[in-house]
């Protein structure tokens, strides 16, 4: 990993969490949430990407349904900035401000800038790789150039969401190819002070761009993938005993052979992004931390490893590295250029265990250099992802998009009105509204 650094650099912090389909506690979280940064200084852009956000008819659904999901952790992180800077904040009251909030179906990504006078051009995207290419799983992500010291360079930002079980494996490889071929960036006209409209969807038609800059991998732009990738540690599930016999524990050191550095030997993101079949181009820090899934969700929690007895895994599960967050280097073209220029790694973690998910955080606190990325020159050689994408851009991806959220919001209010208590109260409210109308119409007629 690269140890140095271009002069100016814009720090990021990087947070990838399955929320577990439930409203976060705000003081858990808050009080959390800056744990994975390497020093007290705040960074300057924070992400969270979101998995899980909230029960599957109201992230199909979307909209004014997510906004108490989202809230929170806009409060979470208003209340963990302000203790983390020792302030009440500016004058507004806030410390980091919204660059975008957007989901696709039970995905969400959220982006803050502590100046939001630095960020431009902000752009988003999302695809379904779910049932019918719906939201149960997929990708959304925000990209946008950030602005300083009379430069600038481009961010992208991932929030992804793959196929679960030990045994899908292929299913996980395909969903990626997937999201490159179908998340496709577009933008409409946005006031730099009004960035937070932003988050609408794809409003750029993709014929008035090239494919290549629209896609994931655009040449001239960084990207972070992060999310609940679900690659596992085992093809199979586990047996009746193996969590008695091989699940790692906290009191397990380095030369045991129950110490959790075993399991990730059989890590299968590792060796398919590898062996090049996901994740292509893409790079990892090294993962020290153990698992961070499936916990059975008991106490204690906010609690660190060193002080913990005890990890209480699910039996059926084998515990694995779900919640990972990967980067493209600096491209070979830069740093002809600018050898200083590296993307450093200042920590990546996983955070302690939280009350309503199965699932630990995990954290990455980085610099990138703050300096633009140029198109490569036509002859440019390599194998950067930037100048030979895995995979193109699907040209029906907004036909294909468009299909699916129908589908979503046909089944999103359908589960919504037949398996949730509120949605059960709207439909008895109309039914007795129906009948009571007709009744009163019928008195009318017979007067």
């Amino acid at each position: 990993m690269a140890q140095t650094i271009a002069k100016a650099a814009i720090s990021l912090y990087i947070l990838t969490f399955n929320c577990g389909k439930a409203l976060i506690d705000v003081d858990a979280v808050a009080s959390q949430l800056f744990l994975g940064l390497s020093t007290p200084k705040l960074p300057d852009i924070l992400v969270l990407s979101l998995q899980e956000i909230a029960p599957i008819p109201h992230c199909l659904i979307g909209g004014s349904f997510l906004v108490p999901y989202f809230s929170r952790f806009h409060q979470a992180v208003e209340k963990a900035s302000r203790k983390a800077a020792g302030t009440t904040g500016n004058n507004d009251g806030l410390i980091y401000h919204p660059v975008a909030a957007r989901n696709l179906g039970m995905t969400g990504i959220m982006v803050f800038a502590k100046n939001p006078e630095a960020v431009s051009d902000v752009e988003t995207g999302g695809v379904g790789v779910g049932l019918a290419e719906m939201g149960n799983k997929g990708a959304i992500g925000v990209r946008f150039t950030y602005h300083g010291n009379g430069t600038s360079t481009e961010l992208a930002f991932v929030a992804a969401h793959l196929a679960a079980m030990e045994s899908d494996l292929e299913r996980r490889n395909e969903d990626w190819k997937n999201i490159v071929r179908g998340l496709v960036f577009s933008s409409k006209s946005v006031d730099r002070k009004n960035i937070e409209t932003a988050t609408s969807a794809e409003e750029r038609p993709l014929l008035s761009i090239s494919p290549r800059d629209a896609s994931i991998f655009k040449p001239t732009s960084h990207l972070f993938f992060a999310g609940d990738l679900n690659y596992r540690t085992s093809i199979m599930s586990p047996s009746p005993t193996d969590h008695q016999n091989t699940f790692p524990q906290p009191h397990h050191d380095e030369s045991s052979p129950q110490h959790f550095s075993k399991l990730f030997e059989n890590d299968q993101l590792n060796q398919e992004r590898l062996a090049g079949r996901t994740c292509h181009g893409l790079t990892e820090a090294p993962v020290t931390f153990p698992p961070t899934y499936k916990y059975n969700p008991k106490e204690p929690f906010l609690t660190p490893d060193e002080d913990l007895s005890r990890w209480h895994w699910a039996k059926h599960r084998w515990p694995s590295w779900c919640d990972r967050i990967l980067f493209l280097e600096v491209p070979s073209w830069v740093k002809r250029y600018h050898p200083e220029a590296n993307i450093v790694i200042h920590k990546y973690s996983a955070l302690p265990l939280w009350p309503t998910s199965d699932h630990r955080a995990v954290a990455l606190d980085a610099s990138v250099p703050l300096l633009p990325i140029p198109a490569p020159e036509e002859n440019e050689q390599g194998d950067d992802p930037r100048i030979h994408p895995p995979f193109e851009v699907n040209i029906d991806w907004r036909a294909k998009r468009d299909r699916a959220r129908v589908l979503e919001l046909v089944t999103g209010f359908a589960m919504y009105f037949t398996t949730t208590l509120e949605g059960g109260g709207v439909s008895v409210a109309m039914v007795l509204g129906a009948v009571g109308a007709f009744f009163a119409i019928r008195a009318m007629l017979e007067m």
